[in-house]
């Protein structure tokens, strides 16, 4: 079965992908999170980072890779307003190009 898709349209937001730290495990792709802006972004991020212990937990998320945008649904932009950020993870497909991050898809020449 596949993933699970994010309605896309006309509506801006920003997409961060994040990646889940497990101590004896690594490291693996944790989902994604949608914003409204870069601002509501680093906002989130700092909520998230204020509610963890002192001391490195054995297993947490962190941001990864350079966020970017993408189009949604007025329902999907809807949601991200009224919750002030999303969270979607690993059932979902990584919405819009999933950022590049200095990496160009090959040309056919």
């Amino acid at each position: 079965m596949g993933k699970k898709e994010i309605a896309l349209g006309p509506n801006e937001v920003i997409c961060q992908k994040w990646e889940e730290r497990e101590r004896g495990w690594g490291e693996r792709p944790d989902g994604f999170s949608l914003h409204v802006s870069f601002e509501a972004l680093k906002a989130y991020i700092s909520r998230y980072w204020d509610t963890m212990p002192s001391e490195v937990p054995d297993e947490y998320s962190r941001p990864n890779g350079t966020p970017y945008p993408v189009g949604v649904s007025n329902e999907v932009y809807a949601e991200v307003v009224a919750m002030g950020g999303l969270r979607f993870y690993a059932d979902y497909q990584y919405p819009g190009t999933a950022g590049l991050d200095g990496w160009m898809p090959a040309r056919p020449e």
